[in-house]
């Protein structure tokens, strides 16, 4: 394994990712990984541009980023669902940067994790259309670009009797 990384990267052949390294010409990329502050709002506290959206597209799947009066606005939505039990949790944003090497650097990535709930097989759920989403808050206009990512679980709660 050693001697074909080797042979890779003398021979210039691209990047190698080896575990959570991955390595170039230039030698491994290094990430920088910092955690952001943020609150999750409901849509009322949303401001109107975002709660405007919100109504017209709430049917869709759908994850949007907002910039509005110097905060950032995460909206993820899980579209029209037939019953209760399904719900949507942001987890974790964080701003991901490669700062080695240095020709690879630049402003980074905001990661946004979320957990997607969905209801237990033979649960009791209201039997009515609901419109599951999560919206996060976060000071600042943040300009980079985003990147949501998902884990799908069924509801943690227990069904009814």
């Amino acid at each position: 394994m050693l001697v074909v990384l080797s042979a890779l990267v003398l021979t210039g052949c691209g990047s190698v990712e080896s575990g959570d390294k991955i390595m170039t010409e230039e030698g491994p990329i290094v990430k920088e990984k910092t955690d952001l502050s943020f609150k999750t709002i409901d849509v009322l506290g949303a401001p109107g541009r975002v709660r405007s959206w919100i109504e017209k597209n709430r049917s869709d799947e759908a994850k949007k980023v907002f910039r509005v009066n110097g905060k950032t606005y995460a909206v993820i939505m899980l579209g029209q669902k037939p019953t209760g039990g399904f719900d949507v949790e942001i987890e974790q944003i964080q701003l991901v940067k490669i700062v080695q090497p240095e020709s690879k650097a630049g402003e980074g990535t905001i990661h946004v994790s979320y957990q997607t709930i969905e209801p237990e097989e033979g649960s009791f759920n209201i039997q009515a259309l609901t419109y599951p989403m999560a919206i996060a808050e976060l000071e600042g206009e943040w300009n980079q670009p985003f990147q949501f990512r998902t884990r799908v679980e069924p509801e943690k709660r227990k069904a009814d009797d």
